[in-house]
C-alpha cells in the first residue's frame, strides 16, 4: 500500500445510508474477479453494513453470474478436505471436514456475508446492543428445523450458552465472554456478556455458535450428533466413515428459492492424485487441494475452472522458543532471513503463494505494510554470529509423514539453514503424533504447521497463535511476551476501529520481531471445478456458500 495507513476494519455494524446499501448489494453481485480487485482477499479490509438494531436486507436469491439465470436441480460431488469428519457437535471439532460441512446444515444468528469481509443476518433478523456494550438483544426469524419443529429463541439461547460453557473444547475461548443467554419470548434472544467484547458479532458467525433443536438434543444426548438437525439450506442424510458425507436440499428453507442444488456429496479423499483423477473422470464436480504442479493443466482446459481464491491461511515453521539455543531471538531472526521463501514459492508451490509477513493471513486486521523477513543471507550470517548459535546449531524439523509439499518445504528450509551453521534433520512423523507434539507435549525443536481463520476478526488468531495463555502454547512455540499479551487483551475490549487496528499493528510488529516462527508463505488457491458449476467461491473464512451454487448442464 506504498506506506499509506491501512484502512480501518471493524466487525461491528455501523449506520449506513441508502447509497451505502445500494453500493453494498452492487458489490455483492459483482463477479469473482471484481471481488479480488476491491481487496476481498487483501489485508485490513473494511466491514460495512447497517447499525446495531438496524436490518440488512436479506438476499432473496443468489447473485447472478455474468447475467446468467440460475437453474434449479442437480447435485454436486466435492472433495471438501483430505480427512474424515470427527464430530458434528458444533464447539468441538478441530478439523475442516467437520467444520465446513456443518456450516451447510447448521446456521448461526449471524453469518459471514458473500464478500467474506463483513457480516449479515443469519437466524437473527436484527439486533441491538446496550449502551454499555454488554447485552445483545436479537430478534430471530421464523424458521423450522429439518425435522419440521419450529426454531425458537430458546434454541439459540441454549446452544450459545452451551458452547460458551462446555468444558474441554478447543473453541471455548471464542465465546467464553458469554455470561448467560435467555429467551424472554420465542422471537427474542438476549445474550449477556461478562465484559465488552469487540469481536463478539464475528464470533457468533463461527461454526462453534451453530444452533440446533434443544429438545431433540436433550432427548437423544450425544447420539444427536450422529444424525444432526439444523435449519440450514441443506440437511444431513448420511455419513459413511472414511468415505463420504451426503446432504440434500432443505425444501422448507426460510430463504425462498434457495438452495438451487438438490444435494451435495463430500468425499474423503486423502490421496491428492485420486482427487485429480476423479475430477478429470467426472466423479468429482469440485476438487480442493489440487497439487500445485497440476493446476496449470486445469487452467488451460476450458472444461474446468481453477479458483485463485483461498481460505485465509499461513504456513509456518514453529520454533520451540524454550529450547536452547532457540531461546535466543537473534538466532530466530537469523533463521528467518536465511530462508529463501520466494524460492520455496516458485519451486514447491509453482508460484501460487506470497511470502508471509505477519502471523495474520491475508484477512481483516493484517498490516500490509510489514515487510517480514526477506531473503538476506548476509544479514542472517551477521545475526547468527551474535547469537547462541554462533558455533553451529542442530534441530529436528518435524513434518507430517506423507505430506509431499511439507517435506519439500522442510528440505529447502534445512538447506538454507545449513548456510548459517544449522544442521537440520527433517523428521517425518505420524500426523496425530505431530499435533500432539505441537499442541500438547511441546516435544519438538522445529515443527511444520499452518492455520486458517474461522472469523473475519483477528482476535481468534491472536489468541490462538500468539497469546501465551491462549491454549495452543502460542502454536507450540511457547512464545511469551507480556507486553504483547497485554495488547491482545486490550484489543478484545477496544471498540474504536482505528484504535483496534493500531493495537493489532503493534502486536504484529512485535511478534514479527520476536520471531517465534519461520514465517513462510500465504498459499494460493488450489480448488478446481467442472466448468458447468456456477457461482462457486471460497471465502477467506473457509465458508462455502453452496446454497448459491448451481449447474448450467441440467
Amino acid at each position: 500500500m506504498n506506506g499509506q495507513r491501512p484502512p480501518r476494519f471493524t466487525t461491528r455494524f455501523t449506520l449506513a445510508d441508502k447509497q451505502l446499501e445500494d453500493r453494498q448489494w452492487a458489490e455483492w453481485r459483482a463477479t469473482r474477479r471484481r471481488l479480488l480487485q476491491i481487496g476481498a482477499f487483501g489485508g485490513a479490509g473494511m466491514a460495512f453494513g447497517l447499525g446495531a438494531g438496524g436490518r440488512l436486507p436479506v438476499v432473496a436469491a443468489a447473485p447472478l453470474s455474468q447475467g446468467e439465470e440460475p437453474k434449479s436441480g442437480g447435485t454436486i460431488t466435492m472433495s471438501l478436505a483430505d480427512q474424515d469428519v470427527t464430530t458434528f457437535d458444533p464447539p468441538v471439532p478441530p478439523d475442516n471436514m467437520s467444520i465446513w460441512t456443518m456450516l451447510l446444515f447448521y446456521e448461526q444468528l449471524i453469518r459471514v456475508a458473500p464478500d467474506g469481509l463483513s457480516l449479515e443476518p443469519g437466524l437473527a433478523e436484527s439486533w441491538e446492543v446496550s449502551d454499555d456494550g454488554k447485552t445483545y438483544t436479537f430478534k430471530v426469524r421464523e424458521a423450522q428445523f429439518h425435522d419440521g419443529t419450529p426454531f425458537t429463541a430458546e434454541d439459540a439461547a441454549f446452544c450459545i450458552d452451551r458452547a460458551a460453557k462446555k468444558e474441554g473444547t478447543p473453541w471455548q475461548f471464542i465465546i467464553s465472554v458469554v455470561d448467560s443467554a435467555e429467551a424472554p419470548d420465542p422471537r427474542t434472544c438476549v445474550i449477556h456478556l461478562k465484559s465488552v467484547w469487540a469481536p463478539f458479532e464475528a464470533d457468533l458467525a463461527m461454526f462453534a455458535a451453530s444452533i440446533f433443536p434443544r429438545a431433540a438434543f436433550e432427548e437423544q444426548g450425544d447420539a444427536f450428533f450422529e444424525h444432526p438437525i439444523g435449519t440450514g439450506p441443506f440437511q444431513f442424510v448420511s455419513r459413511t466413515p472414511d468415505v463420504e458425507v451426503v446432504l440434500e436440499k432443505n425444501p422448507n428453507y426460510w430463504q425462498p428459492g434457495i438452495p438451487y442444488l438438490d444435494g451435495a456429496t463430500f468425499k474423503v479423499l486423502q490421496d491428492s492424485n485420486a482427487r485429480v483423477l476423479q475430477l478429470q473422470g467426472g466423479e468429482l464436480d469440485i476438487a480442493t487441494l489440487v497439487p500445485y504442479n497440476q493446476l496449470e493443466i486445469f487452467r488451460s482446459d476450458p472444461a474446468f475452472i481453477a479458483y485463485p481464491e483461498t481460505v485465509a491461511r499461513i504456513d509456518i515453521a514453529s520454533i520451540n522458543t524454550t529450547r536452547p539455543p532457540f531461546d535466543d531471538k537473534k538466532l530466530r531472526q537469523a533463521m528467518n532471513y536465511a530462508v529463501n521463501k520466494e524460492s520455496i514459492i516458485q519451486n514447491v508451490l509453482f508460484g501460487n503463494g506470497e511470502m508471509a509477513t505477519s502471523f495474520l493471513p491475508k484477512m481483516p486486521g493484517r498490516d500490509p505494510n510489514l515487510g517480514g523477513y526477506p531473503y538476506d543471507p548476509e544479514k542472517a550470517k551477521a545475526l547468527v554470529a551474535e547469537s547462541a548459535g554462533k558455533d553451529g546449531f542442530e534441530a529436528d524439523y518435524n513434518v507430517t509423514a506423507g505430506d509431499a509439499v511439507g517435506t519439500q518445504v522442510a528440505q529447502l528450509v534445512a538447506a538454507d539453514l545449513a548456510q548459517i551453521g544449522g544442521k537440520i534433520n527433517v523428521v517425518p512423523i505420524d500426523g496425530n503424533t505431530l499435533l500432539e507434539n505441537l499442541f500438547t507435549t511441546f516435544d519438538f525443536d522445529i515443527c511444520a504447521a499452518y492455520y486458517t481463520t474461522d472469523i473475519i476478526d483477528p482476535d481468534e488468531l491472536a489468541s490462538f497463535a500468539v497469546l501465551s495463555e491462549g491454549g495452543s502454547g502460542a502454536l507450540g512455540s511457547q512464545y511469551s511476551n507480556p507486553e504483547v499479551d497485554k495488547l491482545i487483551l486490550s484489543a478484545q475490549t477496544e471498540t474504536d476501529p482505528q484504535k483496534r487496528q493500531d493495537l493489532y499493528n503493534q502486536i504484529q510488529a512485535m511478534h514479527l520481531d520476536d520471531a517465534p516462527f519461520i514465517f513462510l508463505y500465504y498459499p494460493g488457491g488450489s480448488a478446481v471445478s467442472n466448468a458447468h458449476i456456477k457461482y462457486f467461491k471460497i471465502l477467506p473464512t473457509g465458508n462455502y456458500r453452496l446454497w448459491e451454487v448451481w449447474r448450467d448442464d441440467i
